[in-house]
């Protein structure tokens, strides 16, 4: 009972980051006007967030394995609810304050998933690590449809953004009980049992252009998908003529199938080889985006970014499994410099996105979306065909 209940609190950590994440797209617009600035510079502010998420990975480095993970545990989310608290109950309007908020709270996030990870890795072996972690995704996914609608109902009914927020911080309550209540452990057998026998095994070198170039392909897809989420609310608004409550439903729609598209996509890896798959899925994510750039019907592009969830979000970690593959015997900083090197995107979307849109128009973000994707295809291509080549030599 005490590892099934440690496995629900390593869930929950996904889940309250995603829960923050993905209501970007929905609460530009309020925070835009809760701050009277525009709407573009409200969308660069959410940088701050998605940049403490990554400042958050690192400090994790440097504390577990130093402190034990339940008192890390402890003092994380102690201060997470203790900023929502803040943030909710002073309604302070200065960009300067709301900036502090959005980057501690990603901090927090960060060192949070980090500790999700390491818990997984902690509780299982290595063969069923691999299905724990597909868990992670689909429960990131889940959040990521239920905290975007239940903001949507919150905003409706006049509620400030700061209250859509402060729903993920019940998500912490029960992470902060779970530290007090549950027994933590600090490393498994099986992670002692593969330190010893990779003790003395060699190093090998992973620093290789099909590597750079996966890390690449990883950062361009988060950058992408992260800009499609943040501004297609606001252009079901602008420019397709939606209310703000439908317009913010395109998060929803796209966070919903794609819980179902990571399992489908879990049995087909299967059978199915990787490599031709995930470039099938990158294949259909272009002609997708291409249809939602090119759609004036609101309704159409609903239903699309129900396809395009669907079938796009196992892209993130096909890439890492193609990644991890260039290198044989790679260590384990393979999958973090691939993990780090993808959160680089979602960190600059943001601001990135605002400043094309601030100079394009809010239909750019769309086109920014087709064009993410053809440069994931070209780059995971241009891997391959250098694995090939590495291959015959």
């Amino acid at each position: 009972m005490n590892k099934a209940l440690l496995t629900i609190v390593a869930f929950m950590t996904y889940m309250v980051m995603s829960g923050l994440l993905t209501q970007i797209g929905v609460l530009i617009s309020p925070l835009a006007d809760y701050l009277e600035v525009s709407i573009t510079h409200a969308a660069s502010m959410f940088s701050l967030l998605t940049g403490g998420t990554f400042a958050g990975t690192f400090i994790a480095m440097l504390v577990y394995g130093r402190f034990p993970t339940k008192r890390i545990f402890q003092v994380n989310y102690l201060a997470f609810i203790g900023l929502l608290i803040l943030m909710v109950t002073i309604d302070s309007r200065l960009q300067w304050v709301v900036s502090f908020y959005l980057f501690t709270l990603g901090i927090c996030c960060g060192v949070g998933l980090a500790g999700g990870a390491v818990l997984i890795a902690n509780l299982y072996n290595e063969q069923k690590r691999a299905s724990a972690f597909l868990a992670t995704d689909c429960s990131f996914s889940l959040a990521g449809f239920v905290f975007p609608s239940l903001a949507v109902v919150l905003l409706s009914a006049n509620q400030l953004w700061t209250l859509s927020y402060a729903a993920v911080g019940v998500l912490a309550i029960l992470i902060l009980l779970a530290c007090f209540t549950l027994k933590f452990p600090d490393q498994s057998t099986a992670n002692k049992q593969e330190t010893q026998s990779n003790g003395s095994a060699p190093k090998a070198d992973i620093w290789t252009p099909r590597v750079f170039i996966v890390a690449l392909a990883l950062c361009c897809y988060l950058t992408t998908q992260t800009t499609f989420l943040i501004w297609a609310p606001s252009y079901l608004q602008q420019a397709l003529g939606l209310d703000a409550n439908q317009a913010a439903g395109a998060v929803g729609n796209y966070w919903g199938p794609s819980i179902f598209g990571l399992l489908i996509v879990t049995l087909l890896v299967i059978k199915v080889p990787t490599r031709p798959l995930l470039l099938t899925v990158i294949a259909v994510a272009i002609i997708l985006a291409s249809m939602l750039y090119a759609t004036e019907d609101p309704n159409w592009f609903l239903t699309i970014t129900l396809g395009l969830g669907f079938m796009t979000s196992c892209i993130f970690k096909l890439g890492i499994s193609v990644g991890s593959q260039q290198i044989k015997n790679a260590p384990p900083i393979l999958v973090t410099f691939l993990l780090c090197s993808a959160t680089v995107g979602s960190t600059v979307a943001p601001a990135l996105s605002a400043l094309v849109v601030a100079n394009f128009g809010v239909s750019s973000a769309m086109l920014m979306t087709v064009i993410g994707f053809v440069l994931v295809a070209i780059l995971i291509s241009t891997c391959l065909l250098l694995e090939q080549k590495a291959v015959q030599q």
